[in-house]
Formats: C-alpha cells, structure tokens, sequence
C-alpha cells in the first residue's frame, strides 16, 4: 500500500444494518478507512480472485462461513496477502470457533473499543507483543521518520523536512522496521497512534 494509505478495512456481514453501523463507527475513526463491504462470503471472493488483498483488515460475520473447528479464517485471504482476520460476532459460538480469529469485535464494543482491539491485533500479526512492546527504544530522529511516515510523507519529502539525504531516511527507515518488526507502513502508522506518536486526526484522509 501507499506511504499516504491509512489501514483499509473490509466488512464481509450479511445484516445491513451492523455493516452501516461498522462502516459508520471506522469511518469517524481516523485511523482506518472503508476498502470494501458485502454481504455475503460469494460476493467478497468474487472480488479477490487473482488480485493481491485491496484490504489490511477483514471484519467477517464467523455466520457466513463454516464454523466449524477445523475452520481456518486466514483461508479466506486472497494468495500473499497477510490482512488481519477479525470477527463480528453477536451469537453464541464456541470458543474454540472464535480462537482462530486475530481479534473478536463485540456488538456491544463502542467506536474507541473497536479501534483499540483491531490496533492491538494489527500490531501483533506484525510480530509485536505486548512484553515485546515496552523494550522497543527508537531515537528521537527515528520516532520523527516515523511519524512522518504515518503523515503520508514519501522519502524525499522527509530528507527534505529534515534537511537529510533520502540514502539517510532510508536508513533510519531499515533500522525503525528492524526495532519494532513492523514492514508495512498500515503497520507503522498503527505502531506510531498505538504509541501516541501522531493523532488520528493528523493522518492523511
């Protein structure tokens, strides 16, 4: 994805009504933006097949594929594609359903509830943990790269913020991504609002 692209989210929820209501509480949260919604799982592969993930998230309805114990949710991902899977559930599945899922968003999880959950997971799937998190020291010229990162700014418009050379942003880029693990710039501006670097309402639109 884009230096300027904000994690995009896609719905897969057969009720009308709880996919408006989801894409209504993501699109006020800055963090994220809508990528696609469907009503059901034929509509949302049809989309897929031979094209990369146009998504860096996945709210799926567990109701609209089998739920069964062998179940995998990653099978639904598009080839290459490392999107996290989070469910929507509101009915009464077994645990052992809803453990394959990277993050489980509640009916009754408010807007900031939600954000905070696909953010924790995000950063996760990113090979980042909690205990991993606390050890993580950028320098301050590296928490400034990231976040301008975060802001949608490209290479040379950071060497030029900076007053630095692209070969340098570069490189405090490399040394960011081997710190904390994260490899994609969704990952990062997560990893940079998770962190309190950069505002949601700072991010690009």
């Amino acid at each position: 994805m884009s230096a300027s692209a904000k994690p995009r989210v896609a719905i897969v929820e057969p009720s009308p009504v709880v996919r408006e209501g989801l894409r209504t509480l993501l699109e006020e949260n800055a963090a994220f933006r809508i990528a696609a919604m469907h009503a059901d799982l034929a509509e949302f592969q049809s989309r897929q097949v031979g094209a990369r993930a146009a998504f860096d998230i996945l709210l799926v309805n567990p109701a609209v594929v089998s739920v069964c114990k062998k179940f995998a949710p990653r099978s639904l991902l598009p080839p290459h594609s490392n999107a996290l899977v989070a469910a929507i559930n509101y009915a009464c599945l077994a645990p052992e359903v809803l453990e394959g899922f990277g993050c489980v968003i509640d009916l009754y999880d408010d807007a900031p509830r939600i954000a905070h959950k696909l953010r924790q997971a995000a950063l996760a799937l990113e090979g980042r943990d909690e205990e991993a998190k606390g050890g993580i020291e950028l320098s301050e010229r590296e928490k400034e790269i990231l976040t301008a990162v975060a802001g949608g700014l490209s290479n040379k418009e950071i060497a030029d913020q900076h007053c630095i050379s692209v070969h340098t942003v570069v490189s405090h880029r490399k040394n960011i991504t081997r710190k904390t693990g994260i490899h994609t710039v969704a990952g990062l501006t997560l990893y940079a609002v998770f962190n309190n670097l950069i505002a949601q309402d700072a991010l690009p639109h």
